[in-house]
C-alpha cells in the first residue's frame, strides 16, 4: 500500500529536534497541506500557512488528548519524539533512565496511536513510527535505550496488526546513525538528517512497512538476516 506526502494532514512529535525539522522541511517540499507540529516548548517553531506549531508534552494524556481534539484532521501521525542517555543497562544508578526511555519510546507512540485512532481509521490514514536499527540488534554501550526501542518496534508490529483490517497502515522506520544531538559522542560516521528524512519519506511513499534508512541500517539489517548471533556478538564486543 502506497501513500504520498502530497495534500497529507500531518502530525509530528518531537518537531523541534533535527530529525523532525528535516521530516517537515521534505513534506513542505512534497506538498504536504498542513503539518501539526507538535513539542514540549514551541518557542522555536515558527507558524506559517503549512506549519501549525502545537504544545504537546508526548507524556501526558490530557495534552494528547486536547491534541487529537485539535487535529482531527490528521491523515498521518510520526512518532518522532524519544530520549537516548546512552546509558549500559548495569551502568545506570537507578531505574529512572530506563523508565525514562520506555515512557517516551515506547508509551508515548501507543499513547499518541491510541489518541489519533478514530481520526486515523476515518480518514484512511497512516502512523509512520521513527524507530532505529537498534530495535533490533542491542547495542550494549546504549543498552537501555535499545530495549525501549525494540519494545517499539514489536508495538509498530501489533499496531499494524489491529490497524490494517481497519485501513490504516503502520509503518517503522528503522535508521542507522544520525548526526543529531544524540549522536553527538558516539566518534561514528552518520548520516545527515536532511539525508534521513529523504530516505524516510521516499520509503514512506513506495509503501514500504520496515524503512531500513542509510547504510549503516541496511548493511546491520543484511547481517541480521544472515547471522543474527554474529552481529549481536560483534555490538557487544564494541
Amino acid at each position: 500500500m502506497s501513500a504520498t506526502i502530497k495534500d497529507s494532514v500531518v502530525i509530528i512529535t518531537g518537531a523541534a529536534g533535527a530529525i523532525a525539522q528535516a521530516l517537515i522541511a521534505e513534506m513542505r517540499a512534497r506538498g504536504a497541506a498542513k503539518i501539526y507540529a507538535a513539542a514540549r516548548d514551541v518557542s522555536a517553531l515558527a507558524a506559517s500557512d503549512t506549519i501549525v506549531p502545537l504544545k504537546l508534552d508526548v507524556t501526558s494524556d490530557a495534552d494528547t488528548a486536547a491534541a487529537a481534539s485539535l487535529a482531527s484532521d490528521v491523515t498521518l501521525l510520526i512518532n518522532n519524539a524519544g530520549v537516548n542517555h546512552n546509558t549500559a543497562l548495569l551502568a545506570a544508578p537507578d531505574l529512572s533512565i530506563a523508565k525514562e526511555e520506555i515512557e517516551i519510546n515506547y508509551l508515548a507512540p501507543l499513547r499518541l496511536t491510541r489518541a489519533f485512532a478514530p481520526a486515523l481509521i476515518k480518514n484512511h490514514g497512516s502512523v509512520l513510527n521513527i524507530l532505529t536499527i537498534l530495535a533490533r540488534v542491542n547495542l550494549p554501550i546504549m543498552g537501555s535505550y535499545c530495549a525501549s526501542k525494540a519494545a517499539a518496534l514489536s508495538l509498530t508490529q501489533g499496531l499494524r496488526g489491529e490497524l490494517a483490517p481497519r485501513g490504516v497502515r503502520v509503518v517503522g522506520a528503522l535508521p542507522g546513525a544520525v548526526d543529531t544531538r544524540m549522536t553527538a559522542g558516539l566518534p561514528i560516521p552518520k548520516m545527515t538528517p536532511a539525508d534521513a528524512a529523504r530516505e524516510i519519506l521516499d520509503g514512506y511513499e513506495a509503501g514500504e512497512e520496515d524503512i531500513y534508512v542509510g547504510d549503516m541500517a541496511k548493511g546491520l539489517a543484511a547481517g541480521l538476516a544472515q547471522d543474527h548471533k554474529a552481529v549481536e556478538k560483534q555490538l557487544a564486543s564494541g
